[in-house]
């Protein structure tokens, strides 16, 4: 066929649209094509392209210099004849090149007679010359030889890197076999460079690449189309007690066995149909027995790129499956016992607060009442006292556990940390009266708003000052102090007694769990009490809230210092209402005039005394013991809202609440001994207002009731 005459001149260097890599993984192989005609490449084009090719045009000796620097070419196909620098001094510039005087060169000329190019051709070293027209089935046979020689070259040089690492690492093994191992890499690379001349060579490389695949850890195999076994290393045929000699020609179904081999056929079928195909998979093993294969099936293409074989790259993974298998049955089993551990300290905490719910209701309403006699009222408040105690001894002990569990969520607010103080500085000034201790305070802090959980700040406060309490003697003293750090955006909040100080060793153990100082020891081992718990919850929900509490203490009766640190926030504490001038009317009044409380207590003693207590404040109550009578009542007449237990007999009090809010619109207050986080946000997604964790003083309870006739009169008078 003749080239036809040159189009309008095109860029210099171009290349065809991208050819798809095969398998969509293996890179197309490069071929220069140089031609001053663009129609000639043209031709050319449409003569070589084929899947795995990607021709690149030049249309000027400097184009196809730039696309040599550039790329790296399996072939290059020059036309002679072209203005400037023909093709004999472009070939005799490429040769001198040590990065492409290897690439093979085809001459084009219509020259045929001008015996002048054709020796001045061989003579820079091209590998062929062919005269226009060009015969196009003997282009593509030349270029297809000398393409599949790159490939070859290509996996040679892959082949070697991987030889040259293991080397590498063998020289790092041993320094006597370090000189061999560089003789060896020498000869490899010697022996790469030569096999890029010709095709004869390869066999030697073939060898090297089998040393390789023989002593490598996967199993390798080459199947061909009719799945018959081309080759096997070492390693796989070993897994059968074969040699690769035996494996070789066989049927996978005569090694792996019937039922192995049928297990893998399907993936063989996509492979052979050009994907690459990667899974795990459970061999039934006739031979071995059961075990688990990583396969990779990657297909084999020939230079026209249809799929000749597939090559197999298999892992046994079967102790890395046992060993998943295994942390997972470990990872069920715990979070089973976990789950376990969850409901027991739910139940247990229900059933620890549950009978302390009416000694602390009575006590504490009989503590408040002026008609008593003050001994009477003294005593019942030793009670209410004690029963509050056993109350924290609970939640101290669940709280340890949420937090060492990371189950502790904190309600993060704009908070003054010196209001927060002083409340807990009031829980404590009864008994700093008590032991006529000096309480000496010090508010030098210029900033002190955090964002911070109240409730468990003044737990850190209230655990503190206890303990500094406890420690010192009557007629001793306290000191609390703030002070601010600027330069750290902190405050801290120091705690100060004159009490039976601390050793060097309790000092390194007064924040772990249930310790107890050397006091605890002997006859003395119950002077103080306590569980030990107070300052490990201290240290733990501090460093929840990004801060910390440090102990310090001279010695033995000589004191103790707690310096706790408080990172402070950014944002001020948003302003307060201004408190109004009138005082407002006494909301029981207002009670005696609304519709009954509708209480559910499964819990005879507590359900008896809270309608006693209501009913002797003038609250009309209506009392039951079941969600079943509960619906029951709220369908015969109106309440104002529910003061509920959460476990009934026949259901819970979070169904319950849902039902009557959405049949009556009732309001609730949720009464309780399940106190954990998760127990409190199911309530009030469940519509409670309120959740109150027994045992609780009447005063608390009365103080929320009368919070939600408070909201009901406002929405009211909205209304």
């Amino acid at each position: 066929m003749s080239l036809p005459s040159k189009p309008p001149a095109g860029p210099p260097f171009t290349s065809n649209s991208p050819v798809p890599a095969v398998n969509g993984k293996e890179t197309p192989v490069n071929i220069l094509i140089v031609d001053d005609e663009a129609r000639n490449l043209d031709v050319l084009e449409s003569i070589l392209y084929a899947p795995g090719y990607k021709l690149v045009r030049a249309t000027s000796a400097n184009a196809a210099l730039l696309a040599l620097v550039e790329g790296d070419f399996a072939v290059l196909v020059l036309d002679i004849n072209m203005p400037v620098t023909n093709g004999i001094e472009l070939a005799n510039l490429i040769k001198q090149r040590k990065r492409t005087q290897h690439i093979p060169i085809l001459f084009l000329t219509a020259y045929y007679q001008d015996e002048k190019y054709v020796l001045e051709g061989y003579g820079v070293g091209a590998v062929d010359y062919l005269t226009k027209p060009v015969n196009p089935e003997v282009l593509r046979s030349k270029v297809a030889v000398f393409v599949g020689l790159h490939r070859m070259n290509l996996a040679l040089a892959s082949a070697n890197s991987a030889l040259e690492r293991e080397v590498a690492q063998r020289l790092r093994a041993e320094d006597s076999l370090r000189r061999a191992n560089h003789e060896l890499e020498a000869r490899v690379l010697q022996r790469t460079n030569e096999l890029t001349a010709a095709l004869a060579s390869l066999q030697g490389s073939e060898a090297q690449l089998r040393l390789v695949a023989d002593h490598a850890s996967v199993f390798l195999a080459h199947l061909d189309r009719d799945h018959k076994f081309r080759f096997v290393n070492k390693t796989y045929a070993a897994r059968y007690g074969l040699t690769p000699e035996e494996i070789v020609g066989c049927d996978p179904s005569r090694i792996m066995g019937p039922a192995g081999y049928d297990a893998c056929r399907p993936y063989l079928a996509h492979a052979l149909a050009g994907e690459r195909v990667e899974f795990e998979i459970e061999m039934p093993g006739d031979r071995i027995g059961p075990h688990w294969l990583q396969i990779i099936y990657d297909p084999e293409r020939s230079a026209t790129g249809e799929v000749s074989g597939i090559v197999a790259v298999i892992t046994d993974v079967t102790v890395r499956k046992r060993a998943g298998r295994e942390m997972l049955r470990a990872r069920d089993e715990a979070m089973a016992a976990a789950r376990a551990k969850d409901d027991f300290l739910a139940a247990l905490s229900h059933e620890l607060r549950t009978p302390l719910s009416p000694v602390l209701l009575v006590a504490s309403a009989a503590a408040a009442d002026p008609s008593l006699s003050a001994d009477v009222r003294a005593d019942f408040a030793t009670i209410a006292k004690n029963a509050q105690l056993e109350a924290r001894l609970i939640d101290d002990l669940l709280d340890l556990t949420r937090v060492t569990r990371g189950k502790m969520t904190l309600d993060l607010k704009t908070v003054d940390v010196h209001t927060v103080l002083e409340d807990a500085i009031a829980n404590v000034r009864a008994e700093v009266e008590e032991k006529n201790l000096t309480l000496v305070l010090e508010w030098a802090a210029a900033h002190h708003v955090a964002e911070a959980d109240s409730a468990r700040l003044q737990q850190v406060f209230w655990n503190v000052l206890k303990n500094a309490v406890k420690f010192t003697p009557a007629q001793g003293r306290i000191r609390v102090e703030t002070r601010s750090l600027t330069e750290s955006n902190e405050m801290t909040v120091t705690v100060t007694d004159s009490g039976i100080g601390m050793t060097s060793g309790e000092l390194e153990r007064v924040f772990q769990a249930f310790s107890q100082g050397d006091h605890a020891g002997g006859a003395g081992s119950h002077r103080f009490g306590g569980l030990g718990l107070g300052l490990a919850i201290s240290q733990m929900l501090m460093q929840l809230h990004g801060g910390s509490v440090h102990a310090f203490s001279p010695g033995q009766n000589r004191g103790s210092t707690f310096v706790i640190r408080i990172p402070l926030s950014a944002v001020p504490l948003p302003g307060q209402p201004a408190a109004s001038t009138e005082s407002a009317p006494p909301l029981r009044a207002v009670a005696r005039d609304r519709a009954p409380i509708l209480l559910i207590e499964d819990h005879g003693a507590t359900r008896s005394v809270l309608t006693s207590l209501l009913q002797q404040r003038q609250y009309q109550v209506v009392a039951t013991d079941t969600v079943t009578e509960a619906l029951r009542l709220a369908g015969l007449q109106r309440f104002e809202f529910v003061v509920s237990d959460l476990g009934l007999p026949d259901g819970n009090g979070y169904d319950l609440m849902k039902a009557l809010r959405q049949r009556h619109g009732l309001k609730g207050i949720a009464l309780s001994g399940y106190g954990m986080e998760q127990d409190i946000a199911r309530s009030r997604d469940a519509g409670f207002v309120g959740h109150l964790t027994k045992p609780v003083t009447f005063r608390t309870l009365e103080k929320v009731i009368e919070g939600v006739y408070a909201e009901g009169a406002a929405e009211n008078q909205k209304v």
